[in-house]
């Protein structure tokens, strides 16, 4: 284990917000074990104790998708991050990668088999890895997300997301719609 920062305790029903606060826990990958049983994520650290109850997020979702992966218990609160899962156990690992792939769905648009703007909202069907979607987006500007290499992230009105992994690629309507709004 490795902490960046001690914590240093508040007064009861205060949160602290000053930098000295924040602890970031580094758990070894060696003596941490993540696994599934009984429907839930659990995790275990050797020697110290088992969280029943497990939540995996990445870090940096869109940027480092390998490494830097968060515990968190079944209230949110850190357990410890991981910083390369590749050193876990096998078992580890393909429950990390189960979970990862629950909480950040996002099918790949491999085609836009057509796209209607109006009135400011933009109604997609979309041809994805996972078939076909139609989605509707508002206030394109807030909800496209334009990401290094010409990705782009469409988020829908029902909160899902759309990876355009190329906006160079797209017919030349769907792309003007896009690069109006970013």
């Amino acid at each position: 284990m490795t902490t960046a920062t001690q914590a240093h305790p508040a007064p009861h029903g205060v949160i602290r917000t000053d930098p000295e606060s924040y602890e970031l826990r580094l758990l070894d990958p060696k003596r941490t074990r993540v696994f599934h049983r009984t429907g839930l994520t659990r995790c275990t650290i050797e020697g110290e104790r088992t969280v029943l109850r497990v939540q995996v997020a990445r870090a940096f979702p869109l940027s480092d998708t390998d490494h830097l992966i968060a515990l968190l218990d079944g209230n949110g609160r850190d357990v410890g991050m991981i910083q390369d899962p590749s050193l876990m156990d096998d078992e580890s690992q393909r429950t990390i990668e189960e979970d990862l792939a629950i909480r950040y769905f996002l099918p790949v648009v491999e085609s836009i088999l057509s796209v209607k703007e109006e009135f400011g909202t933009v109604y997609w069907k979309l041809q994805t890895d996972r078939g076909v979607h139609e989605a509707v987006a508002r206030h394109l500007r807030e909800n496209l997300m334009e990401l290094p290499g010409g990705r782009v992230i469409i988020t829908d009105v029902e909160g899902n997301r759309f990876e355009l992994p190329d906006i160079a690629a797209l017919d030349a309507r769907s792309m003007a719609i896009i690069l109006r709004h970013l």
